[in-house]
């Protein structure tokens, strides 16, 4: 999306690069994307809910749909040299993740019910298959 001029009511335009759709952000996607700004603000930050500018209740039920979205890692494609893999139960659930041995930056990760053989190749799926695996050589 590019920017392509204005509307008549002066909102900015917005033009798709390969279709050449035209569109303009409405007030509620703004008001969605500030909501947005201001959750992540204090759920990376640690910015208490009372300096949000409302009442934390008020931003509670705000925010709630925040919780909903799931991130995305898209993958590199970069074969990464040391990449470390492990899994932790969080509410039942087993995350399993792959991390960078260099730099500690998270690669991927999978949602299961239990480590597996098949959940860490829906993992490994995921990025380029690394120099070399540390793992802790448990079952799965």
């Amino acid at each position: 999306m590019r920017k392509n001029g204005h509307d008549r009511n002066g909102r900015q335009r917005w033009q798709c690069d390969t279709c050449k759709a035209t569109t303009t952000a409405t007030i509620e996607s703004r008001s969605r994307a500030s909501t947005l700004r201001a959750f992540l603000d204090w759920l990376l930050e640690a910015a208490p809910q009372r300096r949000l500018g409302c009442d934390a209740r008020t931003f509670r039920r705000r925010s709630a749909w925040c919780w909903d979205l799931e991130p995305r890692i898209h993958p590199d494609g970069v074969v990464h040299h040391v990449v470390m893999a492990d899994g932790t139960y969080v509410n039942g659930w087993c995350l399993l993740t792959a991390v960078d041995g260099n730099d500690g930056e998270v690669l991927a990760w999978q949602w299961c019910s239990r480590e597996s053989t098949a959940a860490y190749k829906a993992l490994f799926e995921q990025i380029a298959p690394p120099d070399v695996l540390v793992c802790d050589g448990m079952k799965g």
